[in-house]
């Protein structure tokens, strides 16, 4: 049986020419056996989850001839259900595991896959790899991975030469914890090893006491909404016998006893660590410390999310209550640009960011903002122009935090990167005349997905935020250039416009337009913008810029469905699409 190699815990992680680093995905450790005429899938203790998870063995099977060579392997690695690159859903596997049902398992393999992130190789080309150190194993992986490439369901684990690099990638995508490895080392079976040494990134916020039970000894925790006492879990580890002698001897003179449950008045804060919420569950729930300085009152359910959003120390949300939208406040607002950054931020990075401020909300005066304010922090980029004016560059969490915390609505970024005067995309921007006309645009997308996937292109399509939709075409570095871009816009743009006349059309005054959608290929340009994935738009609903799965793009399609308040629940159930479609 398949004994894998295991972690010890520590709060810090060493560092050293000989320690490499990779992020910790909340997943199911597997073992992935590939043999010339099987594959199968192994669970930590043995048990086959083949059957389970057939979509890793579909994508395995799509690369046989390219990895052949290589076989037998045995891989090892993380089961998972990602959100972001970075971040797994644990949850979400965790039912997968569960599931017995072929109709259900062969459903939500399709629905929202899973991925076999590979950190490790036991068996190489047939050949028994432990013995072998870390730093050949990993040479081995690249040897492979080099061959097969990165599918969604299969993918090479990304690692680190230096801890602040993937300190940063774990922070931004609220990964669950850094695992440093020594790269000398065996691959020891069925043993732990300080040359695995994992951290967790806990998430903290404040509690108050209101239960204990004596038998198992964990405490209950609650919190305020408005003047109403909120249960958000039980604790148990993390005291010291100090502490904890100190906690009970409390609760018995203060509390009050039934059976073998103590409950208490609000009066004790604490504050708690944990690696988030599953199902209204704290996952891995720890006592940090007492918080003599808090109140009960300041225990809330504001301030859970704000513990479970982790923001950067550098970014304070003034005025919290402000209202942005009519029902979404600052704080609301900041706490989604927190949730979806590990999205938007990768799209803003590197180009000049315009941004849409609107400093008293929605409903009053909005203005741009392109150039870097003179109060602006340093850790904001930012890169002069050809007028001597320095342009934001948004490079990292605390600059699009702090940008949202400063009313930033709408993020507007170009089609090339600082460093180049060439396109990283294609972008078609489908605009009807009205929310009623949405069927033309869904129509011209189509359209436009077939004909430019007929030319190898792999379109992606969103939401504009507003009323129409728009196509982003990925293009490879140095692929082409505006002029090559414009004139094959325009050719797409053209043959629409021939074969539906009554539909399409080019003309950029809306008066000669005459009720048909507009297909904008003008705009993709130099020095030209458009809406960012998942930015909000200055609307009453507050509706996101949303990128679509392409079986979504049909007569069901409702763009105002897509908010700040349910992109983040249809990140979880559904994950990204274009995450998906690589």
């Amino acid at each position: 049986m398949w004994k894998p190699m295991l972690t010890v815990y520590n709060d810090h992680l060493p560092t050293g020419s000989e320690w490499v680093y990779q992020i910790k995905y909340d997943g199911f450790r597997c073992g992935l056996e590939w043999e010339k005429d099987s594959i199968r899938l192994w669970s930590r203790n043995g048990k086959e989850l083949t059957k389970q998870f057939p979509e890793i063995i579909k994508a395995c099977e799509k690369v046989k001839d390219q990895i052949e060579s290589y076989l037998p392997l045995f891989l090892d690695g993380e089961l998972t259900v990602l959100r972001t690159p970075f971040q797994a859903e644990f949850s979400l596997i965790q039912k997968r595991g569960r599931t017995r049902n072929t109709e259900k398992i062969n459903q939500a393999a399709k629905e929202r896959p899973a991925t076999f992130i590979c950190f490790d190789v036991l068996t190489f080309k047939g050949k028994d790899a432990v013995q072998e150190n870390l730093q050949q194993r990993l040479s081995y992986l690249d040897d492979i991975f080099r061959q097969i490439g990165n599918h969604y369901e299969l993918q090479l684990i990304t690692t680190y030469k230096k801890l602040s690099d993937i300190e940063k990638i774990m922070e931004l995508h609220q990964a669950e914890g850094i695992i440093a490895k020594n790269k000398k080392t065996s691959y020891l079976r069925g043993k732990r090893s300080e040359d695995w040494t994992k951290m967790k990134y806990y998430r903290s916020f404040p509690t108050f006491i209101t239960g204990w039970n004596v038998e198992n000894d964990y405490f209950d925790v609650s919190v305020f909404s408005s003047e109403e006492i909120i249960p958000c879990g039980k604790v148990k580890n993390g005291f010291s016998d100090n502490e904890e002698e100190t906690l009970t001897t409390f609760i018995k003179n203060n509390g009050k006893k039934k059976r073998n449950e103590w409950t208490l008045d609000p009066s004790v804060c604490i504050e708690i660590h944990c690696l988030g919420v599953d199902n209204g569950e704290l996952r891995e729930p720890v006592f940090s410390q007492f918080r003599f300085d808090l109140k009960p009152e300041d225990c809330t359910v504001e301030n859970v999310k704000l513990g479970l959003s982790q923001l950067p120390d550098d970014v304070e949300i003034t005025k919290p209550d402000k209202l942005f939208f009519p029902d979404v406040t600052k704080r609301d607002y900041v706490q989604y640009i927190r949730t979806v950054a590990p999205f938007l931020l990768p799209r803003l990075m590197n180009k000049r960011l315009t941004t849409i401020r609107f400093p008293d909300g929605i409903h009053d005066k909005s203005f741009y903002q392109k150039h870097v304010p003179s109060y602006a922090p340093d850790f904001l980029e930012s890169v002069s122009d050809e007028e001597g004016n320095y342009d934001i560059v948004c490079n990292n969490l605390e600059s699009l935090l702090w940008l949202a915390n400063h009313s930033a609505i709408e993020f507007h970024v170009p089609f090339q990167t600082v460093e180049s005067n060439l396109p990283d995309e294609m972008v078609f921007d489908l605009d009807p005349p009205s929310l009623s006309k949405l069927s033309d645009a869904i129509k011209a997308a189509q359209l436009i997905r077939k004909m430019t996937e007929e030319k190898g292109f792999q379109p992606l399509v969103k939401t504009s935020g507003r009323t129409g939709l728009q196509l982003h075409i990925p293009l490879k570095e140095k692929q082409m250039t505006f002029q090559e871009t414009r004139v094959f816009m325009e050719a797409v743009s053209l043959v629409l416009t021939e074969n539906f006349p009554d539909l399409f059309t080019v003309e950029r005054l809306k008066k000669n337009r005459k009720n048909r959608l507009y297909l904008d290929y003008v705009q993709h340009a130099p020095g030209k913008t458009i809406i960012a994935p998942y930015s909000c738009r200055a609307t009453k609903e507050a509706t996101v810029a949303t990128p679509l799965f392409w079986e979504e793009v049909n007569e069901k399609l409702n763009p105002k469905a897509f908010t700040v308040h349910t992109i983040p629940d249809r990140l979880i159930d559904k994950g990204c699409p274009w995450l998906q479609s690589t």
